[in-house]
């Protein structure tokens, strides 16, 4: 690789690196949400570390497939990441549920995994036989607001 070469490759990584900052910063690309700043950034950021193993004189078809497998790799970072948070949120629905119904006297039984479904979740009043619904997304709360068996 020629100096010239060297040189330019050396300047473009760090134009991407600083790229890859002020996506994650956000305050130059306000326009775009934090989560899509976030993927790509995290594109950019695959994209030099794989360009940067690759030896010399790789064919355009192998450096393209190299852009390819990046993109697929911050895809699937930012799938599990969205996985996360959506456990994250179903979980505190689950524990704020358990709390109100605690206070209104409920026992609630196991939750239970509705059918069709892994962000979807019921638990029955073992006392009073009501029921509340729970997702990631949202509560249905079917208790009575004082637990009484009926």
């Amino acid at each position: 690789m020629s100096q010239l070469e060297q040189t330019k490759l050396e300047q473009l990584e760090l134009a991407l690196h600083y790229l890859v900052s002020l996506l994650e910063e956000g305050s130059l690309v306000e326009r775009y949400d934090e989560d899509s700043r976030e993927e790509f950034a995290n594109v950019l950021r695959l994209l030099v570390e794989k360009v940067t193993d690759l030896p010399p004189n790789v064919p355009e078809n192998l450096v393209k497939a190299t852009a390819v497998r990046a993109i697929i790799g911050a895809s699937e970072k930012s799938n599990v990441a969205e996985l996360k948070a959506r456990r994250e949120k179903l979980e505190r629905n689950q524990r704020e549920v358990e709390a109100l119904a605690s206070i209104q006297g409920h026992l609630l039984g196991e939750w239970e995994q509705v059918k069709g479904s892994d962000m979807e979740f019921q638990a029955t009043c073992q006392v009073c036989g009501g029921f509340v619904y729970v997702s990631d997304a949202s509560v249905y709360n079917l208790l009575l607001d004082d637990c009484q068996r009926l």
